[in-house]
């Protein structure tokens, strides 16, 4: 079996020329490729479901039998009780309850409240070498699941993270005889803007601290996730006003602010950064697609997609951490379910 899935592929890249003058969905998603990912495609089927939070949809894994669901924790960073509904594994929707919620890896876990066979076996993300090929899903037609190939491009490794913003552009002014870094533009829309922050008032303390250079204050801020709230101390004339200031995420706060290949990126996720430990691929997902499970070619998990980082970085979490987190969180999952 893995001889004729090898020579399938060895056989795309071949016909490349030809392929590159077909419909850009049939080089990932034609019948021949889709042939090679039969096995990924029949534990997808088993274990993916669909997420809605209001008008949000995400993917999300089935990580156990007794139904505990793994997605994307700041795509549902709002999310209130009673308002999750789940589609799938199939056609079967229920409501789901948020049970455990893991920051450093980005991920909620849902309880479904019925049992569900997964189908599928654990791999391993250990020892795989770059140009291994593997298998995403993308969400297709409900109640369907598509999958799509594709190749692992870099190697297990850490994204630092960006940290959160505030929402400011500070001005040249600054320093211990100025009093402060001064404000000289407010984002629309953003956190400081909602907690009264205004044009030329003068930041000068960071949760009690006193900061006068506009580094360390940038520095400071950063080192906090988004998420986080600070309490900003800001003059205005001869007014003192502590502001408590929730951070943003730097790509939504600045959105006009992007880079070049942000822009031709499209959308990607809220939080793309901050990981210990990522698998890097470059299968074609949108924003919608985290939280969906990454498979090898045999179909065993290896890893929960995590974040679109841009057109061509997809980052998952292995297998592994998802583990060792379930394992963590055992006690908080079950006190939680037995509180509902």
């Amino acid at each position: 079996m893995k001889k004729t899935l090898i020579t399938l592929l060895l056989l795309s890249t071949w016909l490349a020329p030809a392929a590159s003058q077909l419909p850009r969905h049939e080089r990932t998603d034609g019948k021949a490729i889709q042939s090679v990912f039969a096995e990924a495609a029949d534990a997808a089927s088993n274990c993916t479901v669909r997420i809605f939070n209001g008008s949000k949809m995400l993917l999300g894994t089935v990580v156990s039998e007794d139904g505990l669901i793994v997605t994307k924790n700041s795509e549902f960073s709002t999310v209130k009780p009673g308002l999750i509904r789940v589609m799938g594994p199939g056609t079967k929707i229920s409501r789901a309850r948020v049970v455990a919620r893991d920051i450093p890896h980005d991920l909620i876990f849902l309880d479904l409240g019925r049992d569900v066979d997964p189908g599928y076996k654990l791999g391993s993300s250990k020892g795989l070498t770059r140009g291994t090929w593997l298998v995403a899903v993308v969400a297709d037609s409900p109640p369907k699941v598509g999958v799509r190939g594709g190749v692992l491009s870099a190697t297990s490794r850490e994204i630092k993270k960006s940290g959160g913003v505030i929402g400011v552009i500070l001005g040249g002014r600054d320093g211990k005889s100025f009093g402060g870094v001064q404000v000289s533009e407010v984002a629309k829309g953003g956190p400081a803007e909602k907690a009264g922050v205004k044009k030329n008032d003068v930041i000068y303390a960071i949760d009690g601290k006193e900061v006068f250079e506009r580094a360390k204050m940038i520095e400071i801020v950063k080192s906090n996730d988004p998420g986080t709230t600070i309490t900003v101390s800001v003059r205005r004339g001869e007014d003192k006003k502590d502001l408590k200031i929730t951070l943003g995420y730097r790509n939504l706060v600045f959105a006009e602010m992007k880079s070049r290949n942000d822009k031709m990126s499209g959308k990607f996720s809220v939080r793309r950064t901050g990981f210990k430990r990522v698998i890097q691929h470059e299968i074609l997902l949108g924003p919608s697609d985290m939280g969906g499970p990454l498979f090898d070619l045999e179909g065993n998990l290896i890893g929960i997609n995590i974040a679109k980082a841009n057109r061509v970085e997809f980052f998952a979490i292995p297998i592994e951490d998802i583990q060792q987190v379930l394992e963590d969180k055992a006690e908080e999952i079950a006190k939680a379910r037995d509180e509902n």
